[in-house]
């Protein structure tokens, strides 16, 4: 149960990890009466989404759209600045849509290769 609300939590920009470790870190406190527990399981907790925020999603999306991880990861940086959690949700696709597009034209292809593998 808590591995499929984590991950339904997890697609949440930036308060998803906050739910996921503040549920898990109460539930901790509630089961073992300790605060030190609940920190520590709150803490690996956040470890986990984090590591799978920043590192994992964007290699595994990066190898299925043939693309750089780095540029996908700045990508999802610039546009979540830009427009907060839209920006989030829409920057791998206007990624991979700006690869093709500089793939196919001659004056754009050393950007798509930096865009690609």
């Amino acid at each position: 149960m808590w591995g499929v609300l984590a991950g339904i939590f997890n697609s949440i920009p930036y308060f998803g990890p906050v739910i996921v470790t503040a549920a898990t870190s109460i539930v901790a406190f509630l089961q073992f009466g300790d605060l030190r527990m609940a920190a520590i399981v709150g803490g690996v907790s956040l470890l986990i989404t984090s590591l799978e925020g920043f590192l994992l999603t964007p290699w595994l999306t990066s190898r299925a759209a043939r693309m750089n991880a780095v540029a996908i990861f700045v990508g999802l940086l610039f546009w979540g600045w830009v427009w907060n959690a839209w920006g989030m949700l829409l920057a791998v696709p206007m990624l991979m849509v700006m690869k093709v597009v500089c793939d196919h034209v001659e004056d754009f292809k050393a950007f798509g290769e930096l865009l690609g593998e």
